[in-house]
């Protein structure tokens, strides 16, 4: 098989684009190749090529060595995987929680018995905000090549052991039923599609169509074309446009998936005849980088993982460029000093990779055990870093049932406190509320009184307004609510909710490092077009007030819960990380506080002095004004389970303030 200088620039184009992706990098607001995740689909048509071209030249000859065949593969594969693997578990034993060290510890060991993709299906979101933290995430690929290849051999050689002709339209058939298997599950079971081995062998398999047809040299419909320059540019503008405007999830998702195949194959199957395209790709740069591909893809994810997991604040676009210049070190290094001696059966006989590889195996697999069989080695902390390690945050949402107080229905609205009793009180807001239902629940059971929690995630209480980037639902749960309310026996209305967040239509950032990670999550008035954003927040400042006063004239009492502090790190495991390094406490600046919050102040503020309105500011818990800092935890406990929802130790903590407000303003009866 002849070396092709433009397939390791093609692996080139696909390791940059898979590194960009996962160090995370915006622009105004969207990330730069949102595709990028792509790339490894385009490693698998390069796989399913090289090694069908392998196997092909093999057959020609009269059969297939399998024992060469996985040689070969081990040879590949095992030497800078295990020297991957055990650097980061050294990596993890130093920086990693015994939670998180577990959970590497389980990947480490599904990744060595080549199953990390089954494992990663089971427990983990690709594209999820914990998935970056994930040291090895990324092996579930090597897991479904491996998985592949155990089975393709052997039905290669059946085609020929059997004289069935030529392979390529088998390939195809089997491909494309393959293909329009995952089109059929994508939208019921996207994980399953993602990373199980039969929804992605047709990726493979393609690549075999382009070497087997290659090959044979039929039909000429792709042959015969070899030499245009033609189809090596529209698969470079497919792949182009799959890594830049990708989407990971839903049909249209998989439409991507597919133009990044197709793209693969139709620089593979065309190129190398002078065009454009092949110069670019054969060119220095890009084949130095396709020959340290693997290596690179190998080291990217730890070191961005742990890079994450060190820092307390979010990592700079500088950082993250340093980071990927190291990574691309190792790439080096690894490929200078493993991949490449150990490819070379001149460097090390079988019987030297086998057995070095059978005993690193059994090392890294005794390791990554004791890791599990000791509960994460906290035995590594003193004994006041284990016991706040130690400490877990829950919400503070009431289970009824075996249900949490989260139906966001009216028809299926909670009862909490005594319930025995009519519901004369409401909760209303967003996930805030729903937090501080098992602390209210108590509170309203010593009154002798029972609430319906009229909650709906992600929706502050605020009659009028919508997301501005989601469907309109909001507005009407509100105005449902508020028609509820004049219907029946409801005389207080307790509210809470993330208003500032959504008012000021960003994530937080404490000035101090900690930056909330996601979208924008602005709202505005619905039907009302801002002229600014300025605009959009005084109409829903004016919608607030709108709607604590629409609620007074409806005679009901509103007990108004401002936002809590939000932390701008998360807490429970910025916590951890400060608790190995001895750095506690975690605090934040109230004044940044009182900056995202002063419009929504302003407006509670105006209603001081009602009979039937109190306010309740949570500053006046969290935060000292002597010393200008927001608390996020006790000596040892908790208060904050992620950036914003307070933990049921939090929540306990604001309603008991709470409780004091109201009787020192004679709303409810004096402690007995």
């Amino acid at each position: 098989m002849r070396y092709r200088p433009e397939i390791d620039g093609l692996r080139a184009i696909s390791v940059v684009a898979v590194v960009i992706f996962h160090a995370e990098f915006f622009w105004r607001g969207k990330q730069i190749l949102p595709g990028g995740y792509l790339g490894v689909d385009v490693f698998f048509v390069i796989s399913g090529y090289l090694i069908t071209s392998i196997l092909l030249d093999e057959l020609a000859g009269g059969r297939v060595d399998f024992s060469r065949f996985y040689m070969r593969r081990i040879r590949r594969i095992l030497p800078a995987l295990y020297v991957v693997i055990g650097i980061s578990t050294l990596g993890a034993i130093w920086l990693l929680p015994p939670d998180s060290l577990k959970e590497f510890s389980r990947n480490g060991l599904a990744a060595l018995s080549f199953v990390a993709n089954i494992y990663l299906w089971l427990t983990q979101d690709y594209f999820s905000e914990a998935a970056g933290l994930s040291s090895l995430l990324h092996l579930w690929s090597l897991s479904v090549e491996e998985q592949f290849y155990v089975a393709y051999p052997l039905l290669l050689g059946l085609i020929y052991g059997f004289s069935l002709g030529k392979p390529a339209k088998y390939l195809i058939c089997l491909s494309a039923f393959l293909l329009f298997l995952a089109l059929g599950f994508q939208h019921s079971q996207p994980a399953d599609v993602f990373y199980l081995v039969q929804f992605r062998a047709w990726e493979l398999l393609a690549g075999s169509i382009v070497a087997a047809v290659l090959r044979h040299r039929a039909p000429l419909v792709l042959t015969g074309l070899s030499g245009s320059w033609l189809f090596p540019l529209l698969g470079g503008m497919a792949l182009l446009a799959a890594f830049v405007f990708g989407q990971p999830l839903g049909l249209t998702g998989y439409a991507f998936t597919v133009l990044s195949i197709f793209g693969a194959c139709s620089i593979i199957a065309f190129a190398g005849s002078g065009d454009l395209m092949s110069r670019l790709l054969s060119s220095q740069p890009f084949v130095g980088i396709g020959l340290v591909s693997y290596s690179l893809y190998l080291w990217h994810q730890p070191i961005f993982a742990f890079a994450r997991h060190y820092a307390i604040g979010e990592i700079s676009y500088f950082q993250r460029v340093l980071l990927i210049a190291t990574a691309v070190a190792m790439a080096i290094l690894t490929w200078l000093l493993v991949e490449r001696p150990f490819r070379k059966p001149s460097s090390f006989s079988n019987m030297t990779v086998l057995v070095t590889c059978a005993a690193t195996t059994v090392v890294l697999a005794i390791v990554l055990s004791v890791n599990l069989i000791t509960d994460g080695l906290p035995q590594r902390y003193t004994a006041d870093q284990q016991e706040m390690i130690s400490v877990s945050a829950e919400r503070g949402t009431l289970s009824l049932k075996g249900q949490d107080c989260k139906s966001a229905s009216i028809e299926k609205a909670c009862m909490i406190g005594l319930r025995s009793v009519p519901p004369t009180w409401a909760v209303l807001g967003d996930s805030h509320a729903e937090t501080l239902s098992d602390a209210l629940s108590r509170l309203f059971e010593t009154l002798g009184v029972s609430a319906e929690m009229l909650t709906y995630p992600g929706c502050p209480y605020v009659l009028g307004v919508d997301p501005v980037y989601t469907p309109e639902h909001c507005a009407n749960f509100a105005s449902a609510v508020l028609n509820k309310l004049r219907h029946d026996r409801i005389t207080t209305v307790v509210i809470n909710d993330r208003i500032n967040a959504y008012m000021e239509g960003t994530r937080f950032d404490n000035r101090e490092g900690g930056v909330e990670p996601g979208q924008p999550i602005p709202v505005e008035v619905k039907g009302v077009t801002p002229a600014n954003e300025l605009d959009r927040i005084f109409g829903v400042q004016g919608a607030l007030s709108s709607t604590i006063q629409t609620l007074l004239d409806n005679g009901l009492t509103v007990i108004y819960i401002a936002p809590v502090p939000e932390v701008g790190w998360n807490v429970p495991h910025t916590v951890l990380k400060l608790t190995a390094t001895g750095a506690l406490p975690l605090t934040t600046a109230r004044q940044a506080y009182l900056d995202r919050t002063r419009r929504v102040y302003d407006v509670l503020q105006s209603f001081d002095g009602r009979s039937n309105f109190l306010a309740v500011y949570p500053d006046d818990v969290f935060c000292s004004k002597e010393s200008g800092r927001c608390i996020t935890h006790t000596a040892n406990r908790l208060l904050y389970t992620d950036t914003d929802h307070l933990s049921r130790e939090g929540a306990t903590m604001l309603v008991d303030y709470m409780t004091e407000q109201l009787r020192k303003s004679r709303m409810i009866p004096a402690e007995r």
